[in-house]
């Protein structure tokens, strides 16, 4: 294995990984949504932030499930 690489070997372990992204790629858009002067580029930023939180909550989710011993699909 590659130097910086881990090995993800639990599912939870995977989505506490998958979430630690998808907040940074909301933060990132949300800061540069902030500082865009241009309104469509301002308003894509903005959406692309909220798609990201919408994965943020459906990762949050997955886990709530895999926590409760629930079966994903």
């Amino acid at each position: 294995m590659a130097p910086g690489q881990h090995t993800m070997t639990t599912p939870d372990h995977i989505l506490q990984k998958a979430l630690e992204k998808e907040t940074q790629a909301r933060d990132f858009y949300g800061e540069l949504a902030l500082s865009c002067a241009v309104d469509f580029v301002r308003e894509l930023l903005e959406k692309l932030r909220n798609e990201e939180s919408k994965h943020m909550r459906m990762i949050q989710d997955m886990r709530a499930r895999l926590e409760s011993g629930k079966v994903m699909v």
